[in-house]
């Protein structure tokens, strides 16, 4: 006969009120001794499951957040055949479902041979003998307190239900408290997580937005403006524009993946070496694998850059320019036709030695040039529908008749009134190079 068949003697009223004091003494000793919620669970179990002389105890605690239903337990001592683990769903449903609807404690000598539970009779588990109560807060099940007996056949007294209660009684309000310390704790936790990552994207913002330039650009017979609008998640979108000499001057737009300060940090550096290479003296796609072959070995594995680089030549009436992996900027013809510009090679540090080529057209009285970033054309309406390139060179169209200064303005309107109430997802940039003011 095994251990847990052998029959126990029921405890003597002097023995349940020595029991009663001993559990409450030694709960308030363990609830004072311990700030996690885990460490007091177990030992309500152990000590439950020892003072009932039971294979197993298990606490099971219900609630939104809990997920499915399980019951783990702990074991009063360890035996060839005897392992802890969860009830089956089946059981632990049964179970709780009875303690909720009836209210009170539930005695069973066998639970798979128990005509109140008839689902349970074709079961397999090692839960027979069961003697479980709620964990009540006020008027309030937060859970099931239990002891059960792996063999079938124990009569559960009405001194050992009483006790069982008793326990119950004490310990829920300490789990309950101990519950909201947990609580307090994870709130607490959240709100420094929150104030870290706020700050790391003021910082994100800061750096992002010293890296582009403060006031338009005017060389010859052109002038050029730009803007980013920072997602909340800061990403790395980046643009700049400066003089060069010979009547020359540089346009680009960038795009890091990833987000926060790192995509910050990555694009100062793009910066750089943008400014350091692309000035003028170097031919275009020599500086442009210079710009590469630095990002590739300052980048963090995953990381790339997609980027358009370009030099209008206004003395000359040309614009040189190489795409690595950008969405391809929009030339606007005088007579409305548009141009993409996407001559060029892959993406920014993913390979040390590629190669990029140059492309090379007309630009000239009337024509126009339109920079964007793909927080433009990839923003999204409540229904998920993109705002699209298409909708973007149509409406790049028909701005030809306002100023260059407004374009950008007009152009973020119409996709903030598209987006409707759905959220910015990204960075949106946009670069243009129009006709210059006449004063």
């Amino acid at each position: 006969m095994s251990e847990s068949s052998i029959p126990t003697a029921a405890p003597t009223h002097q023995q349940i009120l020595q029991a009663e004091l001993s559990f409450l003494a030694e709960l308030c000793r363990v609830v004072a001794s311990n700030t996690e919620m885990r460490p007091i669970l177990d030992w309500i179990v152990q000590k439950t499951t020892g003072m009932m002389s039971a294979d197993e105890g298990s606490i099971k605690l219900s609630g939104p957040d809990t997920g499915p239903p399980t019951a783990k337990t702990l074991i009063r001592q360890h035996q060839p055949g005897l392992e802890s683990g969860s009830w089956e769903a089946p059981v632990v449903m049964s179970v709780m479902g009875y303690l909720m609807v009836k209210g009170g404690a539930l005695a069973s000598h066998d639970l798979l041979d128990d005509e109140r539970f008839p689902a349970l009779r074709r079961t397999q588990s090692r839960v027979r003998a069961v003697l479980a109560v709620p964990l009540r807060v006020e008027n309030r099940i937060i859970g099931m307190l239990a002891v059960t007996n792996r063999s079938p056949g124990r009569q559960w007294t009405a001194d050992e239900i009483q006790l069982l209660t008793i326990v119950a009684t004490n310990s829920a309000g300490v789990i309950e408290q101990a519950r909201l310390r947990v609580e307090a704790e994870e709130k607490k936790r959240l709100e420094a997580e929150n104030k870290r990552m706020e700050t790391e994207l003021s910082l994100a913002r800061d750096i992002q937005m010293s890296l582009v330039p403060s006031k338009p650009l005017t060389g010859g017979p052109w002038e050029v403006h730009g803007k980013v609008v920072p997602a909340r998640q800061v990403g790395g979108d980046y643009y700049d524009y400066f003089p060069l000499g010979g009547d020359r001057f540089g346009v680009t737009i960038a795009d890091v993946s990833g987000k926060g300060v790192p995509a910050a940090l990555l694009m100062s550096n793009v910066q750089a070496s943008l400014r350091a290479f692309c000035n003028g003296d170097r031919e275009l796609t020599e500086a442009m694998t210079m710009v590469n072959r630095s990002v590739a070995r300052s980048a963090s594995g995953g990381k790339f850059i997609t980027l358009f680089y370009g030099e209008v030549d206004y003395q000359h009436g040309v614009l040189r320019y190489t795409n690595a992996g950008h969405n391809p900027p929009m030339l606007r013809r005088a007579d409305g036709s548009i141009e993409e510009l996407k001559a060029g090679g892959l993406l920014l540090g993913l390979f040390e030695s590629a190669d990029y080529e140059r492309g090379e057209t007309a630009f000239g009285p009337g024509d126009a040039l339109l920079l964007y970033s793909d927080g433009i054309s990839e923003a999204a309406d409540t229904r998920g529908e993109f705002f699209g390139e298409d909708r973007l060179r149509s409406l790049w169209q028909t701005c030809c008749t306002l100023a260059s200064g407004e374009v950008i303005g007009c152009l973020l309107r119409d996709v903030e009134k598209f987006r409707g109430s759905a959220g910015q997802g990204d960075d949106m940039t946009a670069v243009v190079v129009g006709p210059r003011a006449q004063s």
